[in-house]
C-alpha cells in the first residue's frame, strides 16, 4: 500500500469514528487498520490520532492532515462519478486474438452479436495460435487453449488467467473408415489403424504419443501418424475424408457428429481434457467494454457446451 492508500485508511477511520467501524467499513482487521495508520504516521514523521479505549481525537497535525484528506476523497469521488457516468454506454476498440478454428466457427458468430447489443464499441479480432505478451503487443483479450499456457506463462503476475471450456477429448473416426477397416476396440488394435495427428505447438515427428487413463492409470501410447496436420480444420477434414482416427475435442467435432460423419471410438478410455482460456493484463479493474465482451463469451460458450452435450446424449440412445 502507498501513501494514497494509507490516506484512505486514515479518511475511514475518522469518518467511521474508530478504528473497529472503519475495518467493517473497510472489509479488513483491525490489525491491518492500526498498522497502516502507524505507517502513515512514521511516513509523515507525526501522530495524527491519539488512541484511547473508547474513542478516537486527531492531534493539531492529525486535524490539519483531515482537511487535505477530504478534499483527496471528494476528488477521487468525483473522478469515479465522472468514469461510471461515461462508461454507462461502453463504447471504444477491443483487441482479441483467439485460435484460428475457434474463431471462426464459434467466437466470430459470439463476436457478431455483441457488436449488435452495443453500437459502439469496434473489436479487431486476430486468428493465430502464437505466443505472444499481450500487454507488449497491446492486445486487451487473448483466448488459448492448454498447450499455450506453460509454467512461465501461469507464473506471470502481470497476466490474468480465466478458464473458459473444459471438454473432453476423444477419438473419432469416419463411418465410412470403420466399415472398411473395422473400429478399434482396444489400444493394442488401434496400434494398426492409420493415425490422423494434429501437432500445433511444435513441428510434427514420425513418432508421437497419445497419452490416456485406463483403470485411473496413466498410460502413453505410441502411434506412428500417416497424416500430421498443425490446422484443426485440415486434421477434421481428413478424418471425414476416412483417411484414420483422430483425437479431437467434443467441440470441434460437433456439426460432424450431428451431420453423422463422425462417431467416437474406445470411448473406455480416457482421453484426457481440453481448456480454453482467456488471458488478459491485469489491472484493478477490467475496461467496463472488455469486461462485458468477456462476460457475454463466457455465456456463449456455456450455451455451446450444452449444446455438445445434447448431441452427445442423442448419439448414445
Amino acid at each position: 500500500m502507498g501513501i494514497l492508500d494509507d490516506t484512505a485508511i486514515f479518511f475511514a477511520v475518522v469518518k467511521q469514528g474508530g478504528f473497529s467501524h472503519a475495518a467493517k467499513y473497510l472489509g479488513l482487521s483491525n490489525g491491518l487498520i492500526s498498522r497502516r495508520i502507524s505507517a502513515l504516521e512514521s511516513a509523515l514523521g507525526v501522530s495524527l490520532i491519539k488512541r484511547t479505549t473508547r474513542q478516537i481525537s486527531l492531534t493539531p497535525e492529525g486535524e490539519l492532515f483531515w482537511q487535505h484528506a477530504q478534499r483527496i476523497q471528494q476528488e477521487i469521488d468525483a473522478a469515479q462519478s465522472l468514469i461510471q457516468s461515461s462508461s454507462k454506454k461502453p463504447s471504444g476498440t477491443i483487441r482479441i486474438s483467439a485460435p484460428r478454428y475457434f474463431g471462426r466457427h464459434y467466437l466470430t458468430p459470439i463476436l457478431m452479436k455483441f457488436l449488435s447489443d452495443f453500437k459502439d464499441i469496434h473489436i479487431e479480432l486476430m486468428l493465430n495460435n502464437h505466443k505472444f505478451d499481450p500487454i507488449k503487443e497491446k492486445i486487451d483479450l487473448v483466448l488459448r487453449g492448454t498447450g499455450y499456457l506453460d509454467k512461465a506463462y501461469l507464473k506471470d503476475s502481470n497476466l490474468k488467467i480465466n478458464l473458459l471450456i473444459k471438454e473432453k477429448i476423444k477419438l473419432f473416426a469416419s463411418p465410412d473408415y470403420v466399415l472398411k477397416y473395422g473400429g478399434p476396440k482396444s489400444i493394442a488394435e488401434l496400434t494398426h489403424h492409420s493415425i490422423i495427428n494434429f501437432t500445433e505447438l511444435r513441428p510434427p515427428s514420425d513418432k508421437e504419443e497419445w497419452e490416456y487413463r485406463y483403470n485411473n492409470k496413466k498410460e502413453g501410447l505410441a502411434i506412428k501418424p500417416t497424416f500430421n496436420c498443425n490446422d484443426i480444420e485440415s486434421t477434421l477434414m481428413a478424418c471425414i475424408m476416412g483417411h484414420g482416427i483422430a483425437r479431437l475435442t467434443e467441440l470441434n467435432v460437433q456439426k460432424s457428429l450431428q451431420q453423422q460423419q463422425l462417431i467416437s471410438i474406445l470411448n473406455q478410455y480416457d482421453w484426457g481434457d481440453y481448456y480454453l482460456y482467456a488471458i488478459y493484463p491485469q489491472q484493478q479493474a477490467l475496461p467496463k467494454r472488455t469486461r462485458l465482451l468477456l462476460d457475454f463469451i463466457k455465456a456463449h460458450t456455456q450455451n455451446l457446451l450444452e449444446k455438445v452435450s445434447v448431441v452427445h446424449r442423442h448419439k448414445k440412445k
